[in-house]
């Protein structure tokens, strides 16, 4: 797997982290506030939605890159204490030059492995963003690492999920599946181009308490500088349909698998 780190000419602080050969972060070292990438922007307006500005939390993240989310949590909730579960030391390599985040532990490891070591009830928010190459990772998204998620957040705690898919939506689907089987309300974030099936993307997936805050969610997503349709009550019912949990028997399949078109 080859990993490169890109000097953004436009920004002076910008850094693009590339994964055999697609873009997989995005970080500006300077102004981390700033997100590049929509699906980030996403995770962002669910976490300012649900928890009151400037709140330090306690944050596990599932997959690292560039480190664009802990050091954008960092720089808008400063006293959140964050760890970090990367897989790939070469990814770790990469992006040290960049700098450490304060308060942000890094570990070398699996996902799943990381978080079933993890105290119960320990995290205020799980971010699943794993990457691996230009596909998703979906193998080890099944109903038992929904599970352990939902065994280290606090009980008004919440699941962020980033997940990469295409119409018919055979692998976020099970996801929502199975966040509605271990949390009380899901949600669906997703720009509206990929809901329509014209291209594929980024969804963002939460799972929560009843008390997530859905409308002020809708708000600040109609009104994001890059617009996310929120889907969730009755329209989140009739989207899952049928679908079921994935299972280590009945893994998901890979985004291009399940459409027959090519993943982008």
């Amino acid at each position: 797997m080859k990993v490169d780190l890109l000097k953004d000419l436009d920004r002076s602080g910008g850094w693009t982290l590339m994964v055999g050969g697609a873009e997989q972060s995005y970080v500006d070292v300077d102004d981390p506030a700033h997100l590049e990438f929509e699906y980030m922007q996403h995770i962002a307006l669910v976490i300012d939605a649900t928890y009151d500005e400037g709140r330090p939390l306690d944050v596990v993240h599932l997959g690292g890159g560039a480190l664009t989310m802990p050091r954008w949590i960092a720089a808008t909730r400063p006293g959140s204490k964050q760890l970090v579960f990367e897989a790939s030391q070469e990814i770790l390599d990469a992006v040290r030059p960049l700098g450490s985040v304060a308060d942000c532990e890094v570990r070398l490891g699996e996902a799943v492995d990381g978080i079933a070591g993890l105290a119960p009830a320990s995290v205020d928010v799980a971010i699943w963003d794993l990457y691996d190459g230009p596909r998703a990772v979906t193998a080890a998204l099944d109903l038992a690492a929904l599970w352990l998620l939902r065994r280290v957040l606090r009980p008004e705690g919440i699941a962020v999920l980033n997940v990469s898919d295409v119409t018919p939506f055979a692998v976020v689907k099970p996801v929502l599946a199975g966040l509605r089987t271990v949390t009380d309300e899901i949600v669906l974030l997703a720009e509206p181009p990929i809901l329509r099936g014209r291209r594929s993307g980024n969804c963002v997936l939460v799972g929560g308490p009843k008390s997530l805050p859905i409308q002020e969610i809708q708000r600040i997503a109609a009104a994001a500088p890059a617009r996310a349709r929120v889907v969730t009550g009755d329209a989140m019912t009739e989207f899952v349909g049928t679908a079921v949990p994935a299972t280590a028997d009945a893994p998901l399949p890979q985004p291009d698998e399940s459409s027959g078109r090519a993943f982008l």
